[in-house]
């Protein structure tokens, strides 16, 4: 009732057409009931005193009655089929803004082929909830409540007959819906699990095939299908119990009522027609009584997965903005971190410990050390992707989260080692940051990014569609494009996260050029594994397991003879010095 009630705020913007559909549905459902006790006047009349005038009624009355019917069949079908295509659509939308409200942890922790089962399967499964349930609840329901009466109308004794099978219908709908929840929503998580094998290997086919792995996963694909099929076997085989059961009861019923009718017709107690009629509208309310039956499937499996649903919508971001948020401006004072200490969601072991360094206005400042030492997390919390575990992120004596997250990712450009390309235009992503950019001012940042000579060989120039994650283009020239993306947002402030790492050793030398330009007024954070690219910055900090172990600048980190000392050496291939003294690991 709970998901059910979360719904119904869908369904309020179209509640006229909804009435307008169970209007057309208790319309279908009198004209069942009408179709049905037109059989005892018919049967009495026609066949038993031979009235031609009633058949002359009949063949008008019945044609009259179905083209209405159909009509009114259709209405209710296309309206139904509305409001569902509607609301699935609100909560597709409203789910995929949801998840780019969402901060990083939550994707941190999850696999991105379990997230979109939700958005297709589960969605795809609600909508055929959502058509359905109020199609078969209310017209089947009306259509069964009408026939009994008729029943009734027609002969109390029997109708009492016929209603005994409904208490063990209950029973058997209330049983079997139980199961059909629990293995209904076990097969919808299942199916994440698939969606992320096909994925996990739609996107890794080149380490899949280099290493001859075919056969490992889909070994591990199979295991995945093989409990998708046991426990959707338990759905099915509840479902396909129900209609027997149903059927058999109704059967019991049958016979029964065979039993007493054929008696009370050869002791003349009852006409033919009246027998005829209860015995019409007794299998006229069979087929909307299985289709109630069969609704229970369809209402658990829609309930499993809008609960799904729900569940990522009841997510709330961790990094959460501050009530009347501060308009983020160029530092004037500079950034200052204050012991802030960091782990990634699920993890024992820290990130970053005690991180104490400040950044000037328009202050070059490098980050070296080896991988995993923590230097793309410091980047990850200046954009706000994750907030400190403890310390202080300041900029100007000011809380990081005291700003509009908005604002302050305006005045931040990103470049990362993991180019991100979205399947449009060079341009489309080039202004991906700015997107009131006109073709000027994309073809400038593209030259100042050294991407602008092979940009203007591609099919269409910069309207070339570059792909799924920039397919067409090489490591190196995505990663232009990337930096082109950054130069034309003209931040304040720059973050780049090995920015130049794809490059060939000429166009690297090009693209830093370019960059140390945008350099000139602005507070630059650089990340580099090649401490070549470090020498011009204003300070350089050597970071190990999380921890800031030495800063200087370049000539001052060569001459204590420390991290940074070794790493440079290893670059250079030169001897191993063994008087540096590197951190314990």
């Amino acid at each position: 009732m709970n998901i059910a009630s979360r719904l119904l705020p869908y369904l309020k913007p179209y509640r006229l057409r909804f009435v307008q559909a169970s209007i057309a549905m208790l319309c279908v459902a009198g004209l069942n009931g009408i179709s049905v006790w037109l059989l005892k006047p018919v049967v009495d009349y026609v066949f038993v005193h031979r009235d031609p005038q009633m058949l002359y009624l009949a063949v008008l009355l019945i044609p009259g009655i179905f083209l209405i019917k159909m009509l009114l069949a259709y209405t209710q079908a296309y309206l139904m089929s509305f409001i569902g295509q509607r609301i699935t659509q609100e909560l597709r939308e409203t789910l995929f803004r949801h998840l780019h409200d969402l901060s990083m942890d939550f994707f941190w922790g999850r696999r991105s082929g379990e997230i979109l089962a939700r958005v297709t399967n589960d969605l795809n499964t609600l909508q055929s909830g959502l058509h359905f349930t109020p199609l078969y609840l209310i017209r089947d329901t009306m259509t069964v409540v009408v026939l009994l009466f008729v029943l009734f109308a027609i002969h109390w004794k029997f109708a009492m007959i016929a209603m005994t099978a409904l208490p063990l219908a209950a029973v058997v709908l209330v049983v079997l819906g139980k199961k059909m929840r629990e293995s209904g929503s076990k097969s919808q998580e299942i199916m994440g699990e698939i969606y992320h094998r096909f994925q996990e290997s739609l996107q890794g086919m080149i380490v899949v095939k280099a290493f001859n792995y075919e056969e490992g996963a889909i070994r591990k694909f199979n295991q995945e299908s093989s409990s998708f099929f046991f426990q959707m076997m338990r759905y099915l085989r509840a479902t396909a119990l129900s209609g027997p059961l149903m059927e058999f009861l109704g059967s019991l019923v049958l016979t029964t009522l065979v039993f007493y009718g054929g008696k009370e017709i050869i002791q003349e107690q009852m006409t033919p027609g009246t027998f005829f009629a209860f015995l019409g509208s007794f299998f006229a309310a069979y087929d909307p009584i299985k289709n109630l039956a069969r609704l229970n499937s369809t209402v658990q499996i829609s309930l499993a997965s809008a609960e799904r649903i729900f569940q990522v919508l009841d997510e709330k971001p961790a990094v959460q903005e501050r009530t009347g948020p501060l308009p983020f401006k160029n530092p004037r004072q500079g950034i200052q971190l204050k012991n802030v200490c960091f782990r990634y969601p699920g993890r024992e072991s820290w990130a970053l410990k005690n991180i104490n360094l400040q950044m000037s206005p328009g202050e070059v400042v490098a980050i070296a050390g080896p991988s995993g030492s923590g230097k793309t997390t410091l980047a990850h919390l200046l954009l706000r992707l994750f907030d400190p575990a403890q310390g202080q992120i300041l900029v100007d004596d000011m809380d990081l989260r005291e700003f509009s997250i908005k604002s302050l990712r305006d005045h931040i450009g990103l470049v990362t080692q993991d180019t991100i390309l979205f399947n449009d235009s060079v341009v489309g992503n080039v202004a991906l940051g700015k997107p009131e950019a006109s073709q000027e001012e994309v073809l400038n940042a593209l030259r100042a990014a050294d991407a602008a000579s092979f940009v203007q060989q591609l099919p269409a120039g910069p309207h070339t569609l570059l792909g799924d994650r920039g397919i067409r283009l090489s490591g190196g020239q995505r990663q232009r494009i990337a930096i082109a993306r950054a130069i034309l947002k003209n931040p304040s402030i720059h973050i780049l996260d090995e920015a130049t790492s794809n490059l060939d050793t000429a166009s690297e030398r090009s693209v830093q050029q370019a960059l140390e330009k945008l350099y000139q007024g602005r507070t630059v954070f650089v990340i580099a594994h090649r401490l070549s690219t470090l020498q011009n910055a204003d300070r350089i900090f050597a970071m190990h397991l999380g921890e800031i172990v030495e800063s200087g600048t370049h000539a001052e980190l060569l001459a204590k003879k420390g991290l940074y000392a070794m790493l440079y050496q290893l670059q250079q291939l030169e001897p191993y010095d063994p008087k540096i003294l590197v951190p314990d690991a």
